[in-house]
C-alpha cells in the first residue's frame, strides 16, 4: 500500500472515531459513600496504629480527623498541593449549599481523658468491646479504629550520560467502624495508596524524602477511609453523548460548548428541548440526566438516567449512571434530615420552547453596528443597530432577510449579507 493512501486511511479513521466518540467533561459532584452510615451523628477516632513507624500513628489519625472536618472534601485546589508532590486541580462544583463536615467528631482531649481514666492504650490495637465502652462513656454512635503501614522502593539507573532515581512509597491499611451500641464491626475497608517521584542527575538531591512521601500516601489513605462511609465530592469524567440526528447536530455541539465553558444555564434549555423533541432518544435522556446530576438534583437525574437505561438496557454506562443517581437519592434524604439540603439550582438560560430555533450570528465586532429594519426591506425604518458578534434567534426567513428576536418582545429584519 502506498504511503499516501495509508495516510488518508489513518486520517479518515481518526475523523470517524472522533465523530463516534462521546465528549468528555470533568466536574466535581456530590458522591454517596460506598457504605452509608446515615444514622450516625457523633464519632470518635481512636489513634491508628502505623505498624512499621510508630511516629506516624498521630499523623494518620490527624489526617482522618481532618478529612472528617473538611468542608469541601474531595474538591482539589491549588492549596491542596503538598511539597509539590500532588498534581493539584482547580476545583469547581455546581452543587450549592452542601459542606462535607457532616459529623460531630469528639475532641481528642476528651477521648484521651476517658482512655486514661479507663487505663486503656491510645493505640488502634484496642479491641471492639473496649472501643465501644469508651464510646458509650462519651455518648458516641461509632468508634473508628484501624492500622496502616508503608514500604518504600528505590530504583536506580545509570547510563553513560546520566543517573536517575525512581522512588516509590506504598501505603496500605484497614479501617474498622465499631457500633457503640452493639460493639460489632459495622464496616471495614482495606485501602492502598502509592506515591512515585523520579529525578535525574543534579535534581536527585531535591527529591522528597521517604518520610515526606509517606505522609502524602497516608493522606490519600485517610481520604479513602473517610470516603468509604462519608459523603463527599468526587471528580467525575462525564461522557456526553453526541446526538447525530441531522436536526440536532449543531445544537448538540452548541450544548457541549456551553458545558465545557461551565455555562450550564445556556446548555440546559437546549438539552431539555432536544429530549422533549425526541423523548425516545436514550442519548438525549442521558445527557439531560448528567446536567441534573452536576447540580445535585438526584431526583431528576435518576428519572432521566432511568429513561435512558430503559430504552437501551444493554448500555452499561446508562446502568451505572442510574445506580449512582439512586444512591444519590438516599444521600439527598440524609442531607435533608440533617438540615443541609442541596440548594435548588435555577437554570436561567432561556426559554426551553425556543431553544432549538435557528440562530444567526451578526458579522463584525462589538465596535460595529448593523441595521435591523421594521420590514424585510433596507428602505424601511431602522428599529435597532446591533453590534457584531451577537447571536439572535430566527423567527422566520423572508426572501433575503431574517426576522430575528431582539430584546424583550421586539423583533426586526436583518439582511442575509450582514450575518454569518
Amino acid at each position: 500500500m502506498k504511503k499516501a493512501n495509508l495516510f488518508i486511511i489513518i486520517v479518515l479513521s481518526i475523523v470517524f472515531w472522533n465523530e463516534l466518540s462521546a465528549q468528555k467533561v470533568d466536574c466535581f459532584i456530590l458522591k454517596a459513600p460506598e457504605k452509608p452510615f446515615y444514622n450516625m451523628k457523633r464519632i470518635g477516632v481512636l489513634q491508628f496504629d502505623c505498624t512499621n513507624n510508630r511516629r506516624k500513628n498521630l499523623v494518620i489519625t490527624n489526617f482522618i480527623v481532618g478529612a472528617l472536618l473538611d468542608q469541601h472534601r474531595g474538591i482539589y485546589n491549588t492549596q491542596g498541593q503538598w511539597m509539590g508532590l500532588v498534581k493539584a486541580k482547580e476545583g469547581k462544583t455546581f452543587v450549592k449549599g452542601v459542606k462535607t463536615d457532616f459529623y460531630d467528631v469528639i475532641e481528642r482531649e476528651q477521648l484521651e481523658k476517658i482512655m486514661k481514666e479507663q487505663r486503656l492504650s491510645l493505640s488502634g490495637a484496642l479491641d471492639e468491646s473496649s472501643a465501644a465502652e469508651v464510646g458509650k462513656l462519651l455518648g458516641l454512635d461509632v468508634m473508628i479504629l484501624g492500622n496502616v503501614s508503608y514500604t518504600d522502593n528505590e530504583e536506580r539507573t545509570n547510563t553513560s550520560t546520566s543517573r536517575c532515581v525512581k522512588r516509590t512509597v506504598t501505603a496500605k491499611g484497614t479501617i474498622k467502624i465499631i457500633s457503640v451500641e452493639t460493639a460489632k464491626i459495622e464496616g471495614t475497608k482495606n485501602a492502598e495508596a502509592k506515591v512515585t517521584e523520579s529525578a535525574c542527575d543534579d535534581n536527585i538531591s531535591g527529591m522528597p524524602t521517604v518520610d515526606q512521601m509517606a505522609d502524602v500516601a497516608l493522606q490519600d489513605l485517610a481520604n479513602q477511609f473517610v470516603g468509604y462511609f462519608t459523603p463527599g465530592y468526587e471528580e467525575i469524567k462525564y461522557d456526553f453523548e453526541k446526538i447525530k440526528l441531522k436536526e440536532f447536530k449543531d445544537r448538540s455541539k452548541e450544548t457541549m460548548d456551553y458545558i465545557e465553558a461551565g455555562d450550564l444555564d445556556r446548555a440546559f434549555p437546549i438539552a431539555y428541548a432536544m429530549y422533549e423533541a425526541d423523548s425516545y432518544n436514550p442519548k438525549a435522556a442521558y445527557n439531560l440526566g448528567i446536567i441534573y446530576e452536576m447540580v445535585g438534583d438526584f431526583e431528576e437525574a435518576a428519572e432521566y438516567y432511568g429513561i435512558a437505561y430503559e430504552i437501551d438496557f444493554t448500555n452499561e454506562q446508562y446502568q451505572k449512571a442510574a445506580e449512582r443517581a439512586k444512591r444519590g437519592l438516599e444521600l439527598a434524604a440524609f442531607l435533608e434530615e440533617i438540615g443541609r439540603p442541596v440548594q435548588p439550582y435555577t437554570f436561567s438560560g432561556g426559554d426551553i420552547s425556543t431553544a432549538l430555533s435557528d440562530r444567526v450570528l451578526v458579522k463584525g465586532t462589538s465596535a460595529d453596528r448593523t441595521n435591523v429594519y421594521d420590514l424585510p426591506d433596507k428602505s424601511g425604518e431602522v428599529v435597532a443597530k446591533v453590534p457584531g458578534g451577537l447571536e439572535f434567534k430566527v423567527i422566520e426567513k423572508q426572501g433575503d432577510f431574517y426576522k430575528i428576536q431582539l430584546r424583550g418582545t421586539k423583533t426586526g429584519f436583518i439582511h442575509k449579507s450582514d450575518v454569518k
